[in-house]
C-alpha cells in the first residue's frame, strides 16, 4: 500500500486541521505496519514544526514539495500535476475535509478525515472513505446518504499538548479555547464567573481563540464586568500558548451548538484540567462521567453551578486518575494504527 498524505508548510483555514495532520502523519510512520507514505506538501512559508524529521525520515516515509499556492490544487490535479506526480503509483490519498471541495486524484482512491459538519456536504462525495472521530458524525453523515460501510470511526489522539502541569495559584483558573462566537455561549460564562464572586468563589477567567462574532459585546461586558481584572483575552492563539494555558489553568469549558469531534475536551483532560461541556453526542459518547454537563446553550446559574462542582473536582486525586484512565484509549498510536486497518479492511490494499 502506497499513500500519499496531504500535508501543508504553513497556515492553514482550520488550525486544528494542521495539527490532525501533523500528528496521524507521525503515529502513522512510526507503526510496525507502516505503508509507504509520502507527504504531499503543497503552498510556500516556512513548514511547520513537529510532524516528521525531514532529513532523518525513516525508510518507507518520504517528503516532497510543490511551491506553488494550494488553491492550485485543483488545476495540478486534472493536468496530472498533483498527487500521483509528487507519490507516483500511491494506491491512495488522504487529507483533511475543508470547506472547499478537494479534487479526486485521477487514479488514486480518495480519503477524507471529516472533524465537523462540511458547509457543503457534497464537497465529500469523492471520497471513497471518510474518517470520522464518533459514531454521531457517522450518523450524521449517513442521513446525508454516506454509505456507513465506507465511513471509519475512529478515537482521535489528544495527546499534542501534554506538558508539565504549572504550579496552582491562589486563585483558581478557568480556560475557554476557541474562536468567540456566540454559539460557544462566551457571555454566559462571564456572567457564570461573575455570579462565583459574588458569592465567595473568584476565579480567573482567559478567553484564548481568535475574534467572532460575539468577540466585541464580549469585550465591552468585560470591561463593565465586576471582575474586569480577572478576565484575560489573547485572540492570536498558536499551538505554545494552547500547550501552556492548557498547562497552567485548572478547569476547561468546552461550550458549542455542535460538534464532530470531542479532541478538545479530550485534551483539556489530558491535560489534568476538570472539564464542563456542553451535552453534545460526540461529546457524551467520549467522555463518560469525566465531564461537568450543561444544555448547548446554558444559562449563566447552570455554568456557574457546574464550575463550582468542577472546581472541586480540579482538586480531587480521584478525578485526576478517571480522567487519565480515559485519554488512554485516545491516543494518536491508536488513531494510525485503526485508521490503516479501516482503509486495508474497505478498501482491500495491502
Amino acid at each position: 500500500m502506497k499513500l500519499a498524505l496531504d500535508h501543508w508548510p504553513g497556515a492553514t483555514h482550520e488550525p486544528g486541521a494542521g495539527r490532525y495532520v501533523r500528528e496521524f502523519a507521525r503515529a502513522l510512520v512510526a507503526l510496525e505496519a507502516a505503508p509507504s507514505v509520502t507527504l504531499v506538501e503543497w503552498g510556500r512559508g516556512a513548514r511547520v514544526p513537529g510532524a516528521l524529521d525531514l532529513k532523518g525520515l525513516p525508510p518507507h516515509a518520504s517528503s516532497r514539495r510543490m511551491p506553488l499556492p494550494r488553491g492550485w490544487l485543483p488545476v495540478a490535479t486534472r493536468l496530472g500535476f498533483g498527487f500521483e506526480r509528487l507519490a507516483p503509483q500511491c494506491d491512495l490519498v488522504h487529507a483533511v475535509a475543508l470547506p472547499a471541495p478537494f479534487p479526486a486524484p485521477r487514479r488514486a482512491r480518495l480519503s477524507l478525515a471529516v472533524s465537523s459538519r462540511p458547509q457543503e456536504i457534497e464537497a465529500l462525495r469523492a471520497a471513497h472513505v471518510l474518517v470520522t472521530f464518533s459514531t454521531h458524525a457517522r450518523d450524521e453523515l449517513a442521513r446525508a446518504n454516506f454509505d456507513p460501510a465506507h465511513t471509519l470511526v475512529v478515537p482521535v489522539g489528544c495527546e499534542h499538548f501534554v506538558t508539565s502541569r504549572a504550579p496552582r495559584g491562589h486563585v483558581p483558573r478557568v480556560l475557554a479555547l476557541g474562536r468567540i462566537d456566540e454559539d460557544r455561549s462566551p457571555l454566559a460564562l462571564l456572567a457564570a464567573c461573575e455570579r462565583l464572586h459574588d458569592i465567595g468563589q473568584p476565579v480567573e477567567l482567559t478567553f484564548l481563540g481568535r475574534v467572532g462574532d460575539a468577540y466585541d459585546e464580549l469585550r465591552a461586558r468585560t470591561t463593565r464586568s465586576r471582575i474586569s481584572s480577572r478576565v484575560r483575552f489573547d485572540s492570536q492563539p498558536d499551538d505554545a500558548k494552547v500547550r501552556a494555558a492548557l498547562a497552567g489553568h485548572d478547569v476547561l469549558v468546552q461550550l458549542a451548538r455542535e460538534d464532530w469531534t470531542p479532541v478538545t475536551p479530550l485534551e483539556g483532560l489530558a491535560c489534568g484540567l476538570a472539564l464542563v461541556s456542553s451535552r453534545l453526542p460526540a461529546y457524551e459518547e467520549a467522555l463518560g462521567t469525566c465531564a461537568q454537563w450543561v444544555a448547548p446553550s446554558p444559562t449563566a446559574e447552570e455554568l456557574a453551578g457546574a464550575l463550582a462542582v468542577a472546581l472541586v473536582r480540579s482538586r480531587e486525586p480521584s478525578h485526576a486518575q478517571s480522567a487519565q484512565a480515559l485519554v488512554a484509549g485516545f491516543r494518536w498510536e491508536r488513531n494510525a494504527a485503526l485508521t490503516l486497518a479501516g482503509w486495508r479492511s474497505i478498501l482491500g490494499l495491502r
